[in-house]
Formats: C-alpha cells, structure tokens, sequence
C-alpha cells in the first residue's frame, strides 16, 4: 500500500504549484530484479516522456533514485549512475536533480554539486529545498 498524502511521480511529469516534476525511478541493472534499468531501458522511459515535456515546456525539477553518471555516482556497477541522465540535463536543463541511492555515510560526502544550470542534490536521509 502506497504512503498516504503523496502521489506517485515514476515515470511521471507533474506540476504541482507551477513547479514542473519529472520522477525516474530505479538503478542500474546489476542483479535480476525489479526497479532496475539497462541504460537503454532508461533511455526508453526518457523518450516515452519527450511529448509532455514538449508540452509542459520542459521542466524544472527531475527526480531519480540513480544519480547521473560521474556526477555523484559510484564506482561500482550497483551505484553507477546513467549516462542518459547526463544526456537529459544537458538537453532540459532543469534548475534541480534531486536523487537517491548514495549513501553519504559510506563516504560519498558530497551531498549538493553543481553541473552547467543544474543542481544536483543527493538527498540521502533527507535534504530540505527552498524553492
């Protein structure tokens, strides 16, 4: 059963206050099992997308469980990040990525970088934006 007082964005694009929310969940296939994205999958969900992005006249913040490929992600296949992610930031160029699957504690301490007109946050626990 879903969290109560939230909606699901995956593979989503919402406004929510004039705010325009893309949600791409899901990692890099590194194993059998759900939720996980060869680079080709992912870029498949990006283009499913393409028309409302057209529409809605891009977007301002994507949200993903995996980080965008050497911006944050790890060496190992398991925390790699996707290069059509990067693709998808220099194309769109939200103002905020917000994604997950990083954890700080294992020394990945960088919690907010900046990459072109994008911010990239790793929100790990948890991380308050002001917008």
């Amino acid at each position: 059963m879903p969290p109560e007082g939230c909606d699901c964005i995956e593979d989503r694009l919402v406004t929510f206050k004039g705010l325009r929310i893309l949600g791409l969940g899901g990692s890099y296939r590194y194993s059998p099992g759900e939720h996980q994205y060869t680079e080709r999958q992912m870029r498949w969900r990006i283009a499913k997308q393409k028309p409302k992005l057209w529409m809605k006249g891009g977007v301002d913040l994507l949200v993903t469980h995996a980080p965008a490929y050497k911006l944050g992600d790890g060496e190992d296949l398991c925390h790699r990040g996707f290069e059509s992610f990067v693709s998808f930031l220099d194309h769109y160029r939200p103002s905020y990525m917000l994604h997950g699957h990083q954890h700080l504690n294992y020394g990945r301490n960088e919690r907010v970088r900046q990459y072109k007109d994008t911010t990239l946050i790793n929100g790990f626990g948890y991380y308050l934006l002001h917008i």
